[in-house]
């Protein structure tokens, strides 16, 4: 990703079906879209669009998405029946259609202090769980014949998870040689709670050097040296 960093991305969907293959190719380009667009806020503001919170983030997301296809909706209004629960309104968080394939998709935001990938924060699973509960819970008559001329419909669980170090003095990049993000973030996807939602993506971005700049705070500093995105394809 050239200026950017380094980027990786691995996918673990067995099946090969035509929907797989759409699904894979988007979440490839929106992972790299969402880089590309938080490098150039970066560059603008000198502040990281994904160290706020998950309704901040969304303004990369969705231009991130607009990038790939102009065919979409932002809260899309449907109606969701929960396993044992009454059938109720709500919303997802986008509807998607790119190449002949329609996407449910719900976005998550996390935060991982990645020195402590034995016993990371609960919600940075829960948030996933929520968002696979979520879209498990849409009638399917909600997309019977949203298709148009479209012959998939996938949902996509997709979270951002922004790795952190905090410090009470300034910390750059240079003071964290010899450790390995990708080691952390392979501790964090073994937790047996990973284990059991079966995420199908895995991506690390790891920022360019001349990005990982410390943030001050009233307590403190704390530096965003990587990003990881977790998701899964639900057919």
């Amino acid at each position: 990703m050239g200026n950017c960093g380094q980027v990786g991305k691995e996918f673990y969907i067995e099946d090969s079906g035509g929907g797989v293959i759409v699904s894979k190719d988007f979440l490839e380009r929106l992972v790299d879209n969402i880089v590309k667009r938080s490098v150039s806020y970066y560059e603008t503001t000198r502040d990281y669009a994904f160290r706020h919170r998950e309704r901040s983030m969304h303004s990369v997301v969705c231009p991130s998405i607009a990038d790939i296809t102009h065919t979409f909706l932002m809260e899309y209004p449907l109606k969701r029946k929960p396993s044992g629960g009454e059938q109720q309104g709500g919303f997802v968080d986008y509807l998607i259609s790119y190449r002949k394939c329609t996407f449910f998709m719900e976005f998550k935001h996390s935060f991982f202090a990645y020195r402590n990938a034995k016993n990371p924060r609960k919600n940075i699973i829960t948030r996933f769980q929520s968002a696979l509960d979520q879209l498990r819970s849409i009638r399917k008559n909600e997309y019977w014949g949203l298709g148009r001329k479209d012959q998939w419909v996938d949902k996509l669980a997709f979270e951002a998870i922004v790795f952190y170090k905090g410090s009470k003095n300034k910390i750059y990049m240079s003071d964290l040689r010899g450790e390995s993000f990708k080691s952390s973030f392979s501790e964090l996807m073994k937790n047996k709670e990973w284990n059991s939602l079966k995420p199908n993506l895995q991506a690390l971005w790891i920022l360019n050097k001349r990005l990982v700049k410390p943030v001050e705070f009233s307590n403190g500093y704390e530096i965003y040296p990587a990003v990881a995105f977790v998701g899964k394809v639900i057919l």
